[in-house]
């Protein structure tokens, strides 16, 4: 089991009456359920990091491609899209 250790936190009077209600509305003490927020607050704060990296991901790999046509493109020729693309038109 995980060794408990102590936090110390200030709230103002309406945020301390709001957690006092919500805690007996839920049969828990207040420092449960302010430990319980705490811990809610983590989890979606490292899944929330996680979606940004992966969006930054996508972004990146959008701007590669658009480079990647950009310079495939800039001829200004026809271009045989069969050179570059990996999935050919349907019936192709």
């Amino acid at each position: 089991m995980a060794t408990l250790q102590h936090l110390t936190i200030e709230l103002d009077d309406e945020l301390l009456r709001t957690l006092k209600e919500m805690s007996k509305q839920r049969g828990w003490t207040p420092e449960a359920l302010a430990a319980e927020c705490v811990a809610q607050h983590f989890e979606i704060a490292g899944r929330h990091k996680a979606l940004v990296e992966r969006f930054e991901t996508v972004a990146d790999s959008l701007a590669m491609l658009a480079h990647f046509v950009g310079e495939a493109t800039a001829s200004g020729e026809g271009i045989d899209l069969t050179k570059i693309c990996r999935y050919g038109r349907k019936g192709s």
